[in-house]
């Protein structure tokens, strides 16, 4: 290999400048001052932080208690507030609740009102019912005190105080007419009680008999009746022209029409005829 001048010149330069600079590293870096033994400053760092007098203590070899320092307490931690969470809560549950019991006592309060609207209702229809009854009643009281003082005079039962009735000198009681109606009327062909029919004969000195008049009806019984020579009714039935249905009363006008008595007649054919009880309120 072959090397030409600048060559040479660049590898000799090169050399020279790297020795240069060693030298140079060498004295100012490179070279370690190592000092005398007998040299330096003699320093005295004592053993306390602070103390009197004028002489250093001799050295015993024993160290001196040293001074205890109370370390400053721990600076408290700085507290580290945590993130507030956003609490999760159950209004919507409780407010459901809530109007399920307001809507509990809302029923309660209508069906209380309810049932108190139905007892109030209740007591004024049985108030009514008793004031209904309480005036029927009073009415039929009304009414059939009004048809005992029409019945009072009937059949010669008399309407006014007093106890005896007749025109005889002495004696007491009713004496009846066996002529008319208990105390007026015609004189032929009618009985205290009613009238009669029998081909012109008459009735006894009794008049025709009283049928019992306890209930508080009017009209009229017809009975047809079959009488013997002697009088004697001998048969009866209720005739045609009887407007009276009632049992009780229709018993009483035909036991009333056997007791009649009339006249005796020569011959000895019987004969019919009728007699008729009216029933009237005076």
């Amino acid at each position: 290999m072959k090397f030409n001048k600048d060559d040479i010149y660049g590898i000799v330069g090169t050399v020279a400048f790297h020795a240069v600079l060693f030298l140079i590293l060498w004295f100012s870096v490179l070279k370690t001052i190592i000092p005398d033994e007998d040299g330096g400053v003699l320093v005295n760092f004592g053993n306390v932080d602070a103390a009197a007098g004028m002489f250093e203590p001799k050295y015993t070899g024993q160290e001196l208690p040293q001074e205890t320092t109370t370390p400053p307490p721990p600076e408290p931690a700085p507290k580290v507030e945590a993130p507030k969470e956003e609490l999760i809560t159950q209004d919507i549950e409780e407010s459901v609740a809530i109007n399920e019991a307001k809507k509990k006592e809302e029923k309660r309060k209508k069906e209380e009102a309810e049932k108190k609207r139905k007892e109030e209702i209740e007591k004024e229809r049985i108030r009514k019912e008793e004031a209904e009854k309480k005036r029927i009643a009073d009415e039929r009281r009304k009414k059939e005190q009004a048809i005992s003082n029409k019945v009072a005079g009937a059949f010669g039962m008399g309407s006014t105080d007093g106890n005896s009735q007749g025109d005889a000198a002495s004696g007491t009681g009713n004496q009846g007419s066996p002529f008319g109606n208990s105390d007026h009327g015609a004189n032929e062909g009618m009985g205290g009680y009613g009238s009669f029919n029998l081909n012109g004969r008459s009735i006894g000195a009794g008049g025709l008999p009283r049928p019992a008049y306890t209930i508080q009806e009017e009209g009229r019984i017809v009975i047809n009746i079959t009488v013997d020579p002697k009088g004697n009714v001998i048969f009866t039935e209720i005739g045609r022209g009887t407007n009276i249905d009632n049992a009780s009363m229709r018993k009483s006008a035909l036991d009333a029409a056997r007791r009649a008595k009339f006249n005796s007649i020569n011959g000895t054919n019987n004969q019919s005829g009728t007699i008729t009880y009216v029933y009237k309120f005076k």
